[in-house]
Order: C-alpha cells, then structure tokens, then sequence
C-alpha cells in the first residue's frame, strides 16, 4: 500500500512542470475536445508505467536493435518539429467546434498514440526515470519486491494520468474566458515549444550517432 500511495503522489507531483505533454494536451484541449486531450495523457501514462516497470525490475518487455531504436527516435523527432511547425504557422480560427467539425476529429485512439510516441522519442526519459528508481529503492521505505514495484509503477501512471485530468478540468471550466487571441497566442507558443523540444531531442539523437 505505500508503494501505490507513494507512486500516486510522485506521478502527480512529476507532471506538474510544463514539459511537451503538458503543452500538447492543453493545446489539444483548445483545438478538438477534453477526450482527445485527455487520450494523449492516457498515452504518456501507459509509458510512464511501462518505463519505470521496466527500469525496477530490470527486466526488458520489448528488443530493439540499436537501429531500430535510432528510426523511432528520428520519426518522432521530424514527427514533433513537422506538428510544432504547423502550430507556428495556424491562421486565425474557431476554436468552438460546430457538429460537422467534430465529426473530423480523429479517433480518441490516435490521440493515444501521440502521447506513446512523444515519450518514445524522448531520448532522456530512461535516464530520468532510472535515477528516480535509484532514489525510491534508497528510501527502503517498502519491501523490494516485483508486487511492490507494480504498486508503485501502477500509482505513478494513475497519478500522472489524475494531475492531467485535473488540469483539463480546470483549462475547461475557465475556457469560456479566455480570450480567442490568447488561445491563438497559446497555439502558437505551443509550436514553438514543441519545435525546441524536437530540436534538442535532435541533438541527442546526433551526439548519440557521431559523439
């Protein structure tokens, strides 16, 4: 039980600064709807779970050869310039959608995906999530075991995934007064964001090829 509580409060407390989830969930918010936005946390808790499972146990779910491993990082990092781009370069729009719009929002599943993707084609996310391990199995405030490690895995995914819940909850219930230039505003400080983001997982990507 403390390694599900713990895990709650650390998934919660870890989303809180504005990273490109954060970014792209609110973003998504303003542009489709609360399922589409709230799809892409779902994705990113799913991984958060899936990583740092894996980093407890020591054990590996899935092979990847190094090239392979390259290919995911690259797409995500031209997928991520390729969608911060675009947001620099929106016009001005509707941001409340009639019912022919909502009819062409995409699958809450492709949102899914998205958040998967953003955190597979971080190349620092293992490091991250591996020193924080390292700091939990310090404390030796729970019993070292595979049960435990899944508590506390599975608190971190459900924490992450309340903390965006809340924050929707809360971007939704103030949106209506909220200024249409801020949410255009908003888009496009998100790209920029994005683009940078994309830029320096780039750089990994190059000092981990040809450093």
């Amino acid at each position: 039980m403390i390694a599900l509580i713990l895990g709650l409060l650390i998934g919660f407390v870890m989303c809180i600064p504005v990273g490109p989830i954060n970014v792209w969930v609110i973003n998504t918010f303003f542009k489709h709807n609360f399922k589409s936005a709230f799809s892409i946390a779902l994705g990113g808790s799913v991984m958060d779970f899936t990583y740092f499972m894996v980093v407890l146990t020591g054990l590996s779910l899935f092979t990847f050869t190094p090239k392979m491993s390259l290919t995911f990082k690259i797409v995500g990092v031209l997928f991520l310039f390729a969608f911060g781009l675009k947001e620099v370069l929106t016009k001005k729009q509707v941001f409340e959608l009639d019912e022919h719009a909502l009819k062409k929002i995409p699958a809450a599943s492709s949102f899914f995906f998205i958040g998967v993707l953003i955190y597979t084609s971080n190349p620092t996310l293992i490091a991250t999530m591996s020193g924080l391990a390292a700091i939990i199995k310090s404390w030796h405030v729970f019993d070292l075991n595979f049960l435990n490690y899944f508590l506390l895995s599975f608190g971190i995914a459900v924490g992450s995934a309340f903390w965006f819940y809340a924050l929707l909850k809360i971007v939704e219930k103030y949106q209506k007064k909220i200024p249409e230039s801020f949410l255009l505003n908003f888009s496009r400080t998100s790209g920029v964001l994005i683009i940078l983001f994309s830029l320096f997982m780039a750089f990994n990507v190059y000092k981990e090829v040809y450093l």
